[in-house]
């Protein structure tokens, strides 16, 4: 019998030109995860799955992932300006390597602001740049897009309507954690103590929650007794 390959193409219909075609995705049984960060970055063995959640129409160029919402009416002429008209390579559509997901994350988080799409789905974008900076070990560009995700998703969490009390504890756990990987113990603690007390929280948030809760309550001490 064959080895399946990690690859296969997956059908899209453009949300801006309705034109159809098929983007790169792993299957299921081949992503091998090896290791995961507290912020859940996650690092695989073979293709890492996180570098085809991005789907580039190769005819106009448009970048969606599948949480997009339909292209707005009032946004169409300027994206057709701010984007179809200036971009120059539009074909994403085979296999990608880090360089190449950090370009189509980029066009899609372009894409997203110009459409005016949830603070919460942009955050998530740009966590994931900040993870594939951290995958090529340079920091100043992950604290860039850390930065960022954690302004979108205070943004999401003051003015966003959840689906669930999930997402919502989520969005708080990732604030705080992307806080104090950005060096700021004292608000991530902050932010962070909002969940303390939640009797429905959830168990895998909580484990978490506990490692650097104390963690960052270490660091904050260490920052004072050198600042003495």
């Amino acid at each position: 019998m064959s080895k399946l390959e990690p690859l296969y193409d997956k059908r899209y219909q453009c949300l801006f030109c309705q034109q159809k075609f098929t983007n790169k995705k792993v299957r299921l049984i081949s992503i091998r995860q090896v290791g995961r960060d507290s912020d859940f970055c996650g690092y695989f063995e073979g293709e890492n799955p996180y570098f085809y959640d991005v789907a580039v129409c190769p005819h106009c160029g448009y970048a969606f992932t599948a949480n997009f919402g339909p292209v707005k009416k009032d946004r169409r002429e300027l994206i057709t300006e701010q984007y179809i008209k200036k971009i120059k390579y539009k074909d994403y559509t085979g296999r990608r390597d880090l360089p190449t997901a950090i370009k189509v994350y980029k066009l899609a988080y372009l894409t997203g602001t110009l459409n005016q799409e949830k603070s919460s789905l942009l955050a998530s974008l740009c966590l994931r740049l900040g993870w594939f900076y951290r995958y090529s070990h340079e920091p100043k560009e992950e604290h860039r897009y850390l930065r960022r995700a954690s302004e979108l998703y205070q943004e999401a969490y003051a003015q966003e309507d959840t689906k669930t009390t999930e997402e919502a504890h989520l969005w708080l756990y990732l604030i705080g954690e992307i806080e104090g990987r950005l060096g700021n113990y004292v608000v991530a603690r902050q932010w962070l103590s909002r969940l303390l007390h939640v009797p429905s929280l959830e168990p895998y948030l909580r484990n978490l929650l506990m490692e650097i809760w104390e963690y960052y309550k270490e660091k904050i001490a260490e920052d004072k007794s050198e600042n003495q």
